[in-house]
């Protein structure tokens, strides 16, 4: 495999590489001086020496690579050789203007696609503004609609809980019925509105009155001796004493509720905790309330029979 004469003025011409297209240029890319690649084919070295003008064999491999050229073709002949190099030149120049083309055609697609800002109206720019308003109404919407059957069906299954139970629990109302005392001063405070938590307002004049009775100690003078109870203490503790029953029955009223929540879930130890801790606090009020304990028996005994 030798590259002589005319295969390498084929190489040359044939624009395998377009780089390399003079023997100058090859000789650049070889680190050679231009002279060396005349001496590779004078029919004698340097020393008078005959030789055969073909290129160097330790040149050889680097002019293969520089040409992407295959080495076995250099065994053909000089019009084969003439004829591969040219046409495989053609096939890249060829792949090298299709590639030249698509990138042109992406090129054109790409400034196609380009938006202008000026062509967008001011509608336009609202538009996304509306859409991200329309999507915030829709989501509360079905946020609320979602609680509010969430709600019903809470009520729906205690309702039928109950019912199943022969429940004989009385409302939050009737449990805490107590006939407000009306005998206060105006002076604490006149309540008209309707206060579910507090429908005595007990917690309010509670309030009014300690500040009161507060301002009346401030007033005393150490040297003044009272032998009177102050009509105001009275009142406090009227009040303080209603309070702590009302805590007690909401407390009885919140247990009841833990120890039905508990049952129907079927975790009757837990359940049997709480109608305990209930009775106990019946025990607390100043009257006894036969329909509460009638109502926790019921359960208790519900519990029983589910253990039995």
């Amino acid at each position: 495999m030798k590259i002589d004469r005319n295969k390498l003025n084929t190489l040359l011409r044939s624009g395998l590489n377009p780089e390399i297209t003079t023997r100058k240029h090859l000789a650049a890319h070889l680190s050679l001086d231009p002279t060396t690649l005349t001496r590779w084919f004078s029919s004698r070295d340097r020393l008078g020496n005959p030789r055969y003008p073909v290129v160097p064999d330790r040149h050889v491999t680097k002019i293969l690579q520089l040409f992407k050229l295959e080495a076995h073709r250099l065994n053909l002949n000089d019009e084969e050789f003439r004829h591969y190099c040219f046409e495989n030149s053609l096939m890249q120049t060829n792949h090298q203007s299709d590639l030249a083309h698509k990138n042109k055609l992406r090129l054109e697609y790409a400034a196609q696609r380009k938006l202008s800002i000026a062509d967008y109206s001011s509608s336009r720019n609202k538009r996304p503004i509306l859409v991200v308003f329309t999507v915030i109404i829709l989501f509360i919407m079905g946020w609320y609609f979602i609680n509010l059957f969430q709600f019903y069906d809470l009520n729906s299954n205690a309702t039928e809980n109950d019912k199943t139970l022969n429940d004989t629990t009385l409302n939050d109302k009737n449990v805490n019925d107590a006939k407000c005392w009306t005998g206060y001063s105006v002076s604490l405070g006149v309540f008209d509105e309707e206060d579910k938590a507090d429908p005595c307002h007990y917690r309010k004049l509670f309030h009014n009155a300690l500040i009161q009775l507060k301002a009346e100690n401030n007033r005393l003078k150490l040297s003044t001796s009272l032998t009177e109870h102050s009509a105001t203490q009275d009142y406090i503790a009227f009040l303080f004493e209603q309070l702590e029953y009302r805590r007690i029955r909401d407390n009885i009223t919140l247990n009841i509720e833990l120890g039905k929540s508990e049952l129907y879930r079927s975790n009757y130890q837990a359940a049997r905790s709480y109608f305990r801790n209930a009775s106990e606090m019946l025990t607390y009020l100043p009257e006894p309330n036969p329909k509460i304990l009638t109502e926790i028996s019921t359960y208790t005994a519900k519990i029983a029979n589910e253990l039995n």
